[in-house]
Order: structure tokens, then C-alpha cells, then sequence
């Protein structure tokens, strides 16, 4: 009988692993975010499932607790392998099958060969790897596997605590550079992407584990941070000389998000502007949204008749507009980084 200390081991390589497969499924989510339609992963098998618009990546997650650590590479390769040969013979849908795993040397190569895999975060697809690997591949999976559709990659994840995430969070980083062009939320991100994605992974032995989620429902922190970051002070100040913007920011603030979200007030004040706007060059359109702000905002005041102070007024009409043309702008440039339909 194993005693608590051994269990204790157990569920800790347990939950590691679970967050090595959930650090990999970010990984190659964004690797193929334009592209991907939903995901699945399974831990008990370390599966990850990619749905793409022409088939599916099928992908296996494997990884040790120590860098450097190299006895079990030839049994995580094997176990792969032979679950990726039984998703080929299950399916037909496939377009890639991918090893996804932290050790350096994944298929501990001789000594004379290791540098080929010299470097973490790199990919390799079958054609690229030595004669000695490909024989290797092909003594394990037989000449049915379609080793053409074959990649490994090779992740960075080691460290105490969230340091292991380092380099998915490299990843998240580019993803909001093109889809917020801003990388400050990127731990936000992570942690929403997380707390999704690892489903109480802590509570439950990572054979009970199991994540399926469209992409609309995978992106929805992204579009939560498109439409809650508030409008700095530099932009309100230039459509208004009100000198206290914190007050109406925080004390308007629910006001201003109920407008924004009103179809008959967002409607039509985007239609305006979009008109208006595309009449200018581009040099032209890059500070309009300041001046459609200043001379517009009367057309809307209407809608904000429960404020009786006149300055105070102005004040939120002009940050709501401007909030509301920032939230569109964002917004559509998540749906264009995530092609979000």
C-alpha cells in the first residue's frame, strides 16, 4: 500500500501535468487562433483536440517535473505515439498529429546526435528530424502512421509557481499585441484563460479532467478586456476641460456602460461616425474620433436628461462617445486577430 507521502507525489505530478496540457493547449490554440472553430483536451489520455475548418490537430501532452530529467522520454514517446496511431485509425478528419512535451531531447537521441534538439520552444516535423529518429518514429508506429502530418514541439515549462507559464505567456503577449495592440493585460488573460481552462484541476485526480469549449466562449475574456478598460485621462481631456474626470468616471460609470450598451443609443452614433469617418484619409481618421466627440455630443444628450448639473452632463456625454468608440475599435480588432465571426 502506498503510503500519504507517495500520494501526495502523485497528485502533485498530477496537477503539473494538467497544467503543462493547459499551457500546451493555450500554446497551439494561438498558434492556429485565426483558424480554430473549438477545443478539447482529456487528461487521462493528455489529449488536445483542435478543431480547424478542414479536420482536426490531434495533439499528446507529456512532460517531467525536472529539466533534464530524461528516463521516462522513451516511455512518453512510445504512450503518444501509440494514442495519436489509434486517434489515425478512429478518424479521418486528421490534418496534424503533434507531441507536445518539456523534454529537451524528446525522443533521447545519442549522444552524438543531441544537439539537433538544442533548444526549447522549437518544432519539428518529421522531414526535418535525423534518419535516426525518423527510423525510430517508424519502428514505433509502423508504416501505416502518416508521418507527413507529424510535428514535435518542444516547451518551456519549468520554475516554481507561475514562472513555469513563462513562455505561454510569450505567446498570450503576441496574441494581444494584435488583437488589443497592448501586452499589459497579459496576465489577466492568462488567469481568466486559466481559471477556464483548468476546471478546479487542484480537487480532482487529472483523470477526472476534461475541457470542451467553442472559441466565441474561449475568447470571451479577450472581449471582456476590449470593453473594460476605461478611457484614459489624456483622451477625455481632449474633448473636455472638465477637471474632475474621476468623479464622473467612477460615479457615472454604470450609466456610461448601460448607454454603451443600448441599441438605439450605440446604433446610430456608430453609424454616424463611421460615415463621417470614412470620407477622411487616414491621417485625418487617426484623431477624428476626438473631434466627432466635441462636435456631435449635443445630438446625445437627450439620453442623459437624469443629470441635472449641465457641465456634469457634457462631461459623460463626451466619455461615453469616447468610450463607446474605443470599445468598438477593440472589439473589432479581436474579432480580426481571432477572426471571430
Amino acid at each position: 500500500m502506498a503510503d500519504k507521502s507517495d500520494k501526495d507525489r502523485n497528485a502533485s505530478a498530477s496537477a503539473f501535468g494538467w497544467a503543462f496540457q493547459v499551457g500546451a493547449g493555450i500554446k497551439l490554440m494561438l498558434e492556429n487562433v485565426k483558424e480554430f472553430t473549438a477545443l478539447k483536451m482529456e487528461g487521462k489520455d493528455d489529449d488536445i483536440e483542435i478543431t480547424l475548418p478542414n479536420g482536426k490537430i490531434y495533439a499528446q501532452a507529456k512532460s517531467v517535473t525536472q529539466m533534464n530529467q530524461q528516463n521516462t522520454a522513451n516511455d512518453n514517446l512510445r504512450k503518444s505515439l501509440e494514442t495519436l496511431s489509434d486517434d489515425v485509425k478512429k478518424n479521418s478528419d486528421f490534418v496534424q498529429l503533434i507531441y507536445i512535451t518539456n523534454i529537451l531531447n524528446p525522443l533521447s537521441n545519442s549522444r552524438e546526435m543531441s544537439p539537433f534538439y538544442s533548444s526549447y520552444n522549437s518544432q519539428y516535423d518529421y522531414s526535418s528530424l535525423p534518419l535516426e529518429d525518423q527510423n525510430k518514429l517508424k519502428d514505433i508506429v509502423g508504416n501505416d502512421f502518416p508521418v507527413e502530418k507529424f510535428h514535435i514541439h518542444v516547451l518551456k515549462f519549468f520554475g516554481e509557481g507561475d514562472n513555469k507559464f513563462a513562455t505561454i505567456k510569450e505567446n498570450i503577449k503576441s496574441f494581444l499585441l494584435e488583437a488589443l495592440g497592448d501586452t499589459a493585460y497579459v496576465e489577466q488573460l492568462w488567469s481568466s484563460w486559466y481559471t477556464l481552462f483548468s476546471l478546479n484541476c487542484a480537487d480532482k485526480p487529472k483523470e477526472g479532467m476534461s475541457f470542451a469549449k467553442e472559441k466565441k466562449e474561449i475568447m470571451y475574456p479577450v472581449i471582456v478586456l476590449a470593453i473594460d478598460n476605461p478611457v484614459k485621462i489624456e483622451e477625455f481631456q481632449k474633448v473636455s476641460d472638465f477637471e474632475d474626470y474621476d468623479e464622473i468616471a467612477s460615479q457615472y460609470i454604470k450609466l456610461i456602460n448601460a448607454r454603451c450598451c443600448e441599441y438605439d443609443f450605440v446604433t446610430p452614433a456608430l453609424a454616424e461616425y463611421s460615415i463621417q469617418r470614412r470620407l477622411l484619409n487616414s491621417e485625418e481618421r487617426a484623431k477624428f474620433k476626438y473631434r466627432f466627440v466635441i462636435n456631435n455630443w449635443e445630438k446625445y444628450e437627450n439620453a442623459f436628461n437624469e443629470i441635472i448639473d449641465d457641465d456634469v452632463r457634457q462631461a459623460v456625454v463626451k466619455l461615453t462617445l469616447l468610450t463607446m468608440i474605443n470599445r468598438n475599435k477593440k472589439i473589432e480588432q479581436v474579432r480580426k486577430a481571432a477572426n471571430l465571426q
